[in-house]
């Protein structure tokens, strides 16, 4: 949580005050598809990728009447150090005792492994030529999410929660924060 979301928010308190009084900035915030599809054996990091997902999508929103974009660059598994970086359990007697789930962690980072190895491989390169995209993008016309790689559903997941989410800050009278729209006066009863 330090790294995957106190970070990233400690950095936005930082920064905002600026892109504020200069009426204009951009925010990418890397987070993972571990934050919109859940991985058994990942759910710290899952939560914290969620957390900065929530956080990221709220300033989107928050800030578009002050030409702030927060836009979210979610990258799929990509042979990085993460996985052989990541701690593991430090009690094995309880370990031991989640019966087939003991051995769970090794499964999950053989399967990563053979992907790795494999023609599938995505090249890493792709995400700083998406930042790079985002950058680039006109002000308020860059799209919220951005995956890269592959997405496990992630993709779907998007495409299936958007519209709700725009319902959401219409049934609140907050439709004007939805990209391209006009504030639209809703009672809420």
């Amino acid at each position: 949580m330090e790294v995957n979301f106190f970070g990233p928010t400690r950095l936005c308190r930082a920064v905002l005050p600026s892109m504020r009084a200069r009426r204009i900035g951009l925010l990418v915030h890397v987070t993972s598809i571990a934050g919109r599809v859940v991985f058994p054996a990942c759910g710290l990091y899952c939560a914290s990728k969620y957390a900065l997902e929530a956080y990221a999508e709220a300033l989107h929103y928050e800030l578009t009447g002050f030409g702030i974009d927060s836009v979210l660059v979610e990258p799929g598994p990509y042979l990085t150090l993460l996985l052989e970086n990541s701690p593991g359990p430090a009690d094995s007697a309880r370990v031991s005792e989640y019966e087939q789930l003991a051995t769970i962690r090794e499964v999950f980072s053989e399967s990563f492994e053979q992907f790795f190895a494999s023609d599938l491989s995505p090249d890493p390169q792709e995400i700083p030529d998406a930042i790079l995209r985002l950058v680039e993008a006109p002000a308020g016309q860059r799209p919220l999410r951005t995956v890269c790689g592959p997405d496990y559903g992630a993709t779907l997941v998007n495409s299936l929660t958007a519209p709700i989410q725009a319902d959401v800050l219409r049934a609140l009278g907050m439709g004007g924060m939805v990209k391209g729209e006009i504030p639209i006066e809703t009672t809420v009863n």
